[in-house]
């Protein structure tokens, strides 16, 4: 019996630890495809004589700095930028060619824009309407006299929106941090009574 025990136990451990590694390690984010795809276009065509200039188009540092919530909302909007980009680099391949370098190009570029909808479809379809629902807000016409009146009136409910809103955030963090601190001097009677 033992020994069945024995195999039954290590059989039992080399599952959890298969579990837990696929759990913990980081699953790549970019398919490998993706990554010879690019770097197939970027050794061909226009793009072959262009290198990375040093100057990013995104921002890494302002992304880097953003709680997720706001970071999903602006990588919503940088997967749409590419879609854009996408076929803007699509239409502008030489239209009388057919050589296989465009066809690969465009196959490519085809490719990555693929992707690039998929994931926002999956993921970023929410954020898209915030992003769509700033960009409205961004063209309200401030001179009008109509729109600055009607927004006298709609502020009192925007402003409590608002006010509770930060104050739900601030309860939050309280009860976040509040098991921790009663945590505390159990942990340390615990540590005293070893």
């Amino acid at each position: 019996m033992a020994p069945s025990l024995g195999r039954c136990l290590s059989l039992f451990m080399s599952v959890c630890m298969s579990v837990c590694l696929s759990v913990c390690l980081p699953a790549p984010h970019v398919p490998g495809k993706m990554m010879e795809t690019m770097r197939t276009l970027q050794k061909q065509g226009r793009y072959k004589s262009l290198s990375f200039s040093g100057s990013p188009v995104f921002s890494r540092d302002t992304l880097n700095k953003m709680e997720d919530g706001d970071k999903r909302v602006v990588l919503g909007k940088v997967l749409e930028v590419y879609d854009k980009l996408f076929d803007q680099m699509l239409s502008e391949l030489p239209t009388g060619s057919q050589s296989e370098e465009r066809k690969t190009e465009e196959a490519g570029i085809q490719y990555l824009q693929e992707r690039v909808r998929q994931l926002k479809r999956a993921q970023y379809q929410k954020h898209l309407v915030v992003i769509s629902t700033l960009e409205q807000l961004g063209n309200i016409q401030i001179n009008s006299s109509v729109v600055q009146s009607n927004a006298l009136w709609e502020l009192p409910w925007l402003f409590e929106q608002a006010s509770s809103l930060a104050e739900r955030k601030r309860r939050s963090l309280r009860r976040r941090r509040a098991p921790r601190k009663r945590a505390l001097p159990v942990l340390a009677k615990l540590r005293r009574a070893m």
